[in-house]
């Protein structure tokens, strides 16, 4: 049996990520979780928050019960000896930092990485919201790729949009909730892909601009732009 690890962090969305694939009978041998946070610009949190914790576990626990392994970096000496120790055959990153040499040469299959945005777009970080902030809102979505030695850059397994119909009727705050189903969706379906004799991917065909994290100010503007868009799309 093919040993899957999954690299993220401990949050809302990825524990319902990581428990979605194992109701739909993934076997997760384990789960490295970095521990150290990130402080990005705080704006709707409160709200996207509240709405993933009533909406996100339906259907799933959102207890892990799967082997654990904290770690301050995924690339730090614990966490590689850890994986070292499993010798892992395929690893599905969602939420962490850049990996690098150390740990991606530990997985005999590679990595594949849930990046929520889509990456010949916007590569890094707040991906949706950029898109937002340049009214570009048909560029909301989901990209699944092969883990490379740069940031969102890996060849594309599945790659797939927010449908407009929903946009339209979306807040800005629920926008994490529905891109995070859509990564449970493209995912399982590269694991079918991997089950059945290999995952398969193409090129990306353009390189996306590489964002940080919004600043306050610039999530403010991408919020104004979505409620015009949203306005535009009931006229």
């Amino acid at each position: 049996m093919k040993k899957i690890i999954i690299l993220s962090s401990d949050t809302l969305h990825h524990r319902y990520f990581i428990n979605a694939l194992i109701k739909n009978g993934i076997d997760i041998t384990a789960c490295i979780l970095e521990t150290v946070p990130v402080e990005p610009a705080p704006f709707f949190d409160k709200e996207e928050e509240d709405f993933e914790r009533k909406n996100f576990f339906k259907d799933v626990p959102r207890e892990l019960k799967i082997k654990v392994f904290q770690a301050r970096n995924i690339n730090d000496d614990a966490a590689r000896g850890f994986m070292s120790e499993i010798n892992p055959d395929l690893g599905i990153v969602f939420g962490t930092g850049k990996i690098l040499p150390g740990v991606l040469f530990l997985f005999k299959d590679g990595l594949i990485n849930v990046h929520r945005g889509i990456a010949q777009k916007y590569r890094g970080l707040d991906s949706c919201l950029w898109a937002l902030y340049q009214n570009d809102c048909g560029n909301i979505g989901v990209t699944i790729h092969k883990v490379d030695s740069k940031l969102d850059t890996g060849d594309i397994v599945y790659q797939k949009t927010l449908d407009a119909k929903l946009l339209k009727d979306m807040e800005i705050y629920q926008i994490r909730y529905y891109t995070t189903k859509i990564a449970v969706e493209l995912v399982l379906k590269a694991l079918d892909d991997y089950r059945k004799g290999g995952i398969k991917s193409t090129p990306q065909q353009a390189k996306g601009t590489y964002y940080s994290f919004m600043p306050l100010e610039l999530k403010k503007i991408s919020a104004v732009n979505f409620e015009r868009y949203k306005k535009s799309r009931h006229e």
